[in-house]
């Protein structure tokens, strides 16, 4: 018996049915490791926050959308419509419709806990202009994916036209309608990803890190590809023989890519600091940790100044920030030896997002 319901041998052996449910496996199931253990070390060290909880919404949305993705295949998705049997139109079309609201939907949800972790990053500081900007993209993406998934579920009159394409009624055109939708997706891609741009090149660290966050906020870039390789599939759905197999697979691409690049800016630093451990332990000799160390000191040198220990701007250590700000860290110069010279005690306080 093959996959296919009611398909012959010849017609199932020519079904796409094995890529597509190849792909949903293989990246949801990537996906889902990667946002569990963005889950877990957020959990662990700080508990979880509003965009936490969002992350997990899309993991849950785009697994929900993998599996039903999968269903269709057992009832021709992956043929030309001439070779669907005609016994599996209803059960398709009923699986379909599901499947519609939850992608809509659940590819902005990753888009949100985007936006929410720019807030979070730069919560109390006096970019006031910038976190209003991010709360009207929020409130934008989440109204346009809204739009779309009622437009449509509510696309057919009647309604149920829609998952019962037999009875009599009429819908949208689907040409100009996923046109729309593609617009609203491929728009707040791009806003999501060059939104913090501006405020990461003012950022104060080495260029190499600075290059480092703008790439990963860049990936998201690729979702935007996945949604114009998605539409470009529109042609071959309404002129071409129908076959919906790409168009399927850039859609689940592209949200559960959309899901690990939204973790990976909580994933990086994890996997930096394990890479700096292992060529700390196996990379070079002491000389070489010694050379490390100095040029760790260095960068801490660049980065701090002793402050007069009468200073008025600070009451407690000589340890500050170059702007005059305390570190949490203390730093006293003490002439208490026998001899007069100078006694430095160093302490330091670190702290590990």
């Amino acid at each position: 018996m093959g996959w296919v319901d009611n398909a012959t041998p010849e017609i199932d052996a020519q079904s796409d049915w094995r890529t597509i449910v190849a792909i949903c496996s293989v990246i949801s199931a990537f996906s889902i490791a990667v946002v569990s253990t963005r889950l877990w070390i957020r959990h662990k060290n700080h508990g979880l926050a509003a965009d936490d909880w969002m992350a997990t919404l899309s993991m849950v949305f785009a697994l929900a959308y993998s599996i039903l993705c999968i269903v269709q295949t057992k009832y021709g998705l992956g043929l030309p419509l001439n070779l669907r049997p005609a016994a599996n139109l209803i059960p398709y079309t009923r699986v379909n419709y599901a499947g519609r609201p939850i992608y809509q939907l659940g590819i902005s949800f990753f888009k949100v806990a985007l936006l929410i972790s720019y807030l979070r990053l730069f919560k109390g500081t006096h970019h006031n202009v910038y976190r209003r900007v991010v709360w009207i993209a929020i409130a934008a993406i989440l109204a346009g994916h809204l739009g779309c998934a009622l437009t449509l579920i509510l696309a057919c009159n009647p309604v149920h036209k829609s998952w019962d394409p037999l009875v009599p009624g009429t819908c949208l055109a689907p040409g100009p309608s996923f046109t729309a939708y593609a617009i609203v997706t491929i728009v707040s891609d791009v806003v999501v990803a060059i939104i913090p741009i501006p405020v990461l090149l003012k950022l104060k660290v080495n260029t190499g890190k600075k290059v480092g966050l703008i790439v990963i906020f860049l990936l998201g870039l690729f979702t935007t590809l996945c949604s114009i390789f998605r539409y470009l599939q529109i042609d071959r759905i309404q002129y071409g023989d129908g076959n919906s197999t790409m168009l399927i697979v850039w859609g689940v691409i592209e949200f559960n890519v959309g899901n690990v690049v939204s973790s990976l800016p909580f994933l990086a630093p994890i996997f930096l600091r394990k890479a700096r451990q292992y060529t700390s332990k196996y990379g070079g000799s002491s000389g070489h940790h010694h050379g490390s160390g100095a040029r760790r000191r260095s960068r801490l040198g660049d980065a701090y100044r002793l402050n007069s220990r009468d200073a008025p701007s600070q009451s407690k250590g000589t340890f500050a920030t170059a702007q005059g700000q305390s570190a949490g860290s203390a730093e006293n110069i003490l002439n208490t030896s026998a001899d007069n010279s100078i006694v430095k005690s160093v302490t330091y306080s670190v702290r590990v997002d």
